[in-house]
């Protein structure tokens, strides 16, 4: 059977053991509270997002009761909605929960499989009513070619392994997405010949910051006051340095004039070409979809958070670095701009501005008819601190773990 719902997995809490359950839960069932939540809390720790509140709705929309439908599908156990005192659902439910399932860095699969393999693999699983079939292209935050550091591809796939997923991996690190548009043969040849159920899509980082020095203004090298609409928050600002600044820019960009801002430092012209260029390729991807999906297929685009924190740090192995970057950095320093204050912003507008893109391009898909859902995933904010980033623009293990929370498959 197919999943009826598909959930984010919470991996690594806790919950409480209680001996037996007193009475059934679900769907027109009796709610004991005790046993509501020791049910509760077996499938937030399998991954399945569900409120640990001591009650449920009987009904369909009710989260627990669609963890539930889902925890059964996913196990080819009768989908009832219903869990009783030693039935099959609570066994499994119970014994599943007792193994620490989450992926540690020494076991972790950023060097990928070969794609011969996983493709193999891909095509024998795909055909199975009940599994949940996912393609993931991009670029690097879906392959980062350093080992024992997880990316986003582990960490999604690792927080929803749950769900019996069967995924194609056709991210290569460091493509533009014109570069993934061309060579799009793989993903034209599973889309058109399995049922694709779910498609995550990372692309645009390397379509615009390696264009940085394209897309900046030469001449502006300070933070003008008139950028900002409170000068208070700007003198408070000016006081602080490092992580401190960078989480209090991110907290004030309300307060940035930025019809101002993007007038003196963006280069329009060169910035909505690149834009146009990324819009096109999302387009292209998205027709390819809508010729062979169904309404219950899902595509999903993500932000990037914001690469203000670790500015220069190359991609490195065992503290040797790679003749990878830094993208960011250079073209600032080559610029004049060591204004800390004005880089953040400038990286801040950047991000935001490609989220509006985001929306444009899901805005089309709907305006248009398409006929696969999407969604944006908003990542921006989230790693906030050094401590979760691994260069210039990636994140770390840690950082990739933080983002994946977002994910709901």
């Amino acid at each position: 059977m197919e999943n009826l719902v598909s959930n984010p997995s919470v991996i690594n809490q806790n919950s409480p053991a209680i001996s037996a359950l007193l009475s059934s839960v679900g769907l027109n069932a009796v709610n004991n509270r005790s046993d509501v939540l020791q049910i509760q809390n077996y499938l937030k720790a399998l991954g399945y997002p569900v409120p640990t509140s001591g009650s449920i709705v009987n009904n369909q929309t009710d989260s627990t009761i669609i963890s539930i439908l889902n925890f059964q599908a996913n196990n080819r156990i009768q989908v009832t909605g219903n869990i009783n005192p030693g039935d099959v659902t609570y066994n499994t439910l119970k014994q599943l929960n007792s193994v620490n399932t989450s992926l540690v860095e020494s076991e972790d699969e950023s060097l990928h499989q070969p794609f011969l393999t996983n493709s193999f693999l891909f095509r024998r699983n795909a055909g199975n009513a009940n599994t949940l079939n996912v393609i993931f292209e991009g670029d690097s935050w879906l392959d980062y070619p350093v080992p024992t550091i997880l990316d986003l591809y582990d960490t999604i796939t690792d927080r929803n392994q749950r769900l019996n997923l069967n995924c194609l991996h056709l991210a290569k690190f460091g493509e533009t997405t014109s570069q993934m548009y061309a060579d799009r043969a793989h993903f034209v040849q599973y889309v058109s010949g399995y049922r694709i159920d779910r498609i995550y899509f990372s692309g645009g980082g390397n379509d615009v910051f390696p264009q940085l020095g394209r897309i900046l203004n030469s001449g502006i090298t300070s933070f003008d006051p008139s950028f900002f609409t409170d000068q208070a928050k700007l003198t408070e600002l000016r006081s602080l340095s490092g992580d401190a600044l960078y989480q209090k820019c991110i907290l004030y960009k309300r307060y940035l004039n930025t019809t101002t801002f993007d007038r003196a430092l963006f280069n329009s012209v060169n910035l909505n070409s690149i834009f146009s260029t990324i819009m096109r390729n999302y387009l292209g991807f998205g027709s390819i979809i809508n010729a062979h999906s169904t309404p219950n297929t899902i595509f999903y685009m993500h932000t990037y958070d914001y690469p203000l924190f670790k500015l220069g740090v190359r991609p490195s192995i065992v503290g040797v670095d790679l003749p990878l970057g830094p993208w960011i950095k250079p073209v600032f320093d080559r610029l004049g701009i060591a204004d800390e204050i004005l880089r953040a912003y400038i990286i801040i507008r950047l991000l935001d501005k490609f989220y509006a893109l985001l929306c444009q391009i899901k805005n089309h898909f709907a305006y248009y008819g398409y006929r696969f859902q999407s969604r944006i995933i908003d990542y921006r904010g989230l790693l906030n601190s050094s401590e979760l980033w691994r260069d210039e623009i990636h994140p770390n293990s840690a950082g990739a773990r933080r983002l994946s929370t977002r994910v709901t498959f």
